[in-house]
């Protein structure tokens, strides 16, 4: 495997948003601290942070993410939106939506999303999202998000199965072609938020949920709940239907697939 082409993706960027603060680091523990550490001294926006191996990369609630080197995409990206803190999840919402269309036009894969914020290839773990942010007041200074999606990568199974696009396509994918397309994709949905298209954005992440449907219990800081998951609404929150009928809104939490021989 072979470090990433930083000419070839900016020669395929162009005039993009993402082209004007390209910063590539061989290895790092975590393209989110770093683009991080940038926003805090003013980077600007479409700022991206790359590199081919990360040792100590972090998902949600602290767990660990980590990658071999030249294998898969870990991007990091630092926004300035005119968004509320409780409005920053629609942008986790559409990088999801551009990393499932750049799996499907470069690989010819269709990921679905896990709320709130995985990839998943039947039923195994593609990639996830993680996004972090700063706020004053009411107002958002600085987003980070953070991509890392499982590429050439051959993942062992386990107690949680993960897949990549070399496997669920049966060959090796070039990471360049798949990186622009999925910034190109991101932009143009970040464009169309501005535009006031947020229900169209929110329909399509709907159509492309893994989830919704389905009975699924959710892990939220005050125990398990469970019922069937009835959609996104446009700030990402999950929307679920108890047993009793009774239609509850999740900002937060962990979803687990109930199988028929789970019990409630």
């Amino acid at each position: 495997m072979k470090q990433l082409s930083i000419p070839q993706i900016e020669a395929a960027l162009g005039p993009s948003l993402f082209n004007r603060n390209l910063v590539y680091r061989e290895s790092l523990d975590s393209t989110n601290r770093l683009a991080r550490d940038l926003a805090s001294r003013g980077a600007p926006e479409g700022t991206v942070v790359l590199c081919d191996e990360q040792t100590a990369g972090r998902g949600r609630l602290g767990r660990r993410w980590e990658s071999p080197k030249n294998t898969n995409l870990l991007v990091s990206l630092v926004m300035r939106p005119p968004l509320r803190p409780a409005e920053v999840f629609r942008l986790t919402m559409i990088l999801a939506l551009a990393a499932v269309a750049a799996a499907e036009e470069v690989c010819g894969v269709s990921p679905g999303i896990k709320w709130p914020n995985d990839l998943y290839v039947e039923g195994k773990k593609l990639g996830g999202i993680l996004t972090e942010f700063s706020a004053a007041g009411s107002r958002v200074e600085s987003v980070v998000l953070g991509l890392g999606l499982n590429v050439n990568w051959h993942p062992e199974e386990g107690l949680s199965p993960s897949v990549s696009l070399a496997k669920a396509a049966g060959r090796e994918i070039a990471r360049e072609p798949l990186l622009t397309s999925l910034l190109l994709e991101f932009e143009s949905n970040y464009a169309s938020l501005g535009e006031g298209a947020l229900e169209a954005l929110q329909k399509r992440w709907n159509e492309k949920s893994a989830t919704l449907g389905r009975t699924v219990k959710v892990e939220v800081p005050g125990g398990m709940v469970q019922g069937v998951a009835q959609g996104i609404d446009r700030d990402g929150a999950l929307v679920l239907r108890e047993p009793g009928g009774r239609e509850q809104r999740i900002l937060c939490g962990d979803v687990f697939l109930v199988r028929p021989t789970d019990k409630a």
